[in-house]
C-alpha cells in the first residue's frame, strides 16, 4: 500500500467541479481545502506505484486543475524509521478529531 499526501491548486471559480471529480476518483479523499486561493489537500492510497502515478495523472488533467505536487509519500511496507523520527502516517492528522489518519479498508 502506498500513501501519498498531494497539494492540488486549483482555478477558485471552479473549485466546486475540482471537488467533485475528485470525489470520483478511487482511493483520493479530500483532507482540506480553502476555496479562496483554490488549495486543496488530497490523501491518495493506491495499492502500488504504477496505480498511484496514474491516479496522480489523472488529478493533474482534472478541468481547472492549475497544477498537483506530490508533498509526502508512505510505503506501508517501509521497515521502522530512525529512532526519534515519526512515520509518515503520523504526518495525516485529523486536527478536528486529534487522531492519526487511517486508510480505507
Amino acid at each position: 500500500m502506498n500513501l501519498s499526501g498531494i497539494l492540488v491548486t486549483a482555478d477558485p471559480a471552479g473549485m466546486p467541479a475540482v471537488l467533485v471529480g475528485l470525489a470520483q476518483l478511487p482511493g483520493v479523499e479530500v483532507r482540506q481545502f480553502d476555496a479562496a486561493s483554490g488549495r486543496i489537500v488530497v490523501v491518495q492510497e493506491a495499492s502500488d506505484v504504477g496505480a498511484e502515478m496514474e491516479s496522480f495523472m489523472l488529478i493533474r488533467t482534472l478541468p481547472h486543475v492549475i497544477n498537483a505536487d506530490l508533498v509526502c509519500h508512505y510505503f506501508a511496507d517501509e521497515a521502522d524509521p530512525a529512532p526519534g523520527v515519526a512515520p509518515a502516517h503520523d504526518l495525516f492528522q485529523d486536527p478536528a478529531q486529534g487522531a492519526a489518519w487511517q486508510p480505507h479498508a
